[in-house]
């Protein structure tokens, strides 16, 4: 009797232990929280370029905007744990496909734009090009100065390519 006691008492501690780790490793899944503003760059035609990338979260679920001088462009997508993927709508059948990797206050990833036929953009091109980088870091949700992130009259809302 105590031989079978001790077995199903190691049988119930390894059971215990294989739910906690199962529980441990489910968590990981959970998507990074990246709701909030961030500041995006990104190598283009012209050189370094910078937007504001303001993002909202419901669980998986992005929706928010790219803003640069080109005006704010709608921003879809998703988060699956630390990975990221969205896309941004120009004009036309333009746009551009992101994905990257969260890493606590930072992303960093590649984008490729798709379609571009008769958007009027002036030689944007789509479909087959390469991708490129872009890297993204968290701004404060209070900024110590009203505006300062608003100083660049530079920025791009979709990389010139």
């Amino acid at each position: 009797m105590r031989k079978h006691l001790s077995f199903l008492f190691i049988f119930a501690l390894g059971l215990a232990s294989c739910l906690l780790a199962q529980d441990a490793t489910q968590g990981d899944s959970q998507p990074a929280n990246i709701a909030g503003q961030w500041l995006m760059s990104w190598q283009g035609r012209g050189g370094a370029r910078q937007g504001k990338l303001q993002l909202q979260q419901d669980g998986s679920k992005l929706t928010g905007t790219l803003d640069g001088e080109r005006g704010a462009m709608p921003v879809t997508g998703s988060v699956d744990g630390s990975n990221i993927s969205f896309s941004t709508q120009g004009r036309g059948n333009f746009s551009m496909v992101y994905s990257g990797t969260v890493d606590g206050d930072k992303i960093a990833g590649t984008f490729q734009p798709q379609g571009g036929q008769g958007g009027g953009g002036g030689g944007h091109h789509g479909g087959g090009q390469q991708n490129h980088s872009w890297t993204a870091t968290r701004q404060a949700a209070n900024p110590t100065s009203p505006g300062a992130a608003d100083n660049d009259q530079s920025d791009d809302p979709q990389p010139a390519l």
